[in-house]
C-alpha cells in the first residue's frame, strides 16, 4: 500500500472534528514565519491531543469488537506481574 492510499484510509476511518482540527494544524505550516498560527509547543501539543484521541477511539473500537480484556482482569494480571500486593 502507498503512502497515499494509507494516509486516504486513515483520513476516511478519522471522525470530523479530528480532521477540524488536523486541518488547522496543516495551514500553520503554510502561515508566513512571521505570523504563524500556532507556537512550536502549541503545535506539539496539538499533535499530542490528536494522538491521544486516536489512540483511544482505536482502543474502544477494539473492545467493542471483543478483542479487549476487561478492566479487573487487566488490573489483575498487572498486579500479578509488578507483584503489588492486593488491597484491604
Amino acid at each position: 500500500m502507498t503512502i497515499k492510499e494509507l494516509l486516504l484510509q486513515e483520513i476516511e476511518d478519522t471522525p470530523n472534528e479530528m480532521l477540524e482540527e488536523l486541518l488547522g494544524l496543516l495551514k500553520s505550516f503554510k502561515a508566513s514565519p512571521k505570523q504563524p498560527l500556532f507556537t512550536y509547543g502549541e503545535l506539539l501539543e496539538r499533535i499530542d491531543y490528536l494522538e491521544t484521541i486516536v489512540g483511544i477511539r482505536k482502543g474502544l473500537d477494539e473492545f467493542e469488537q471483543g478483542e479487549g480484556i476487561p478492566a479487573e482482569q487487566a488490573l489483575d494480571t498487572l498486579q500479578q506481574k509488578l507483584g503489588i500486593p492486593p488491597r484491604p
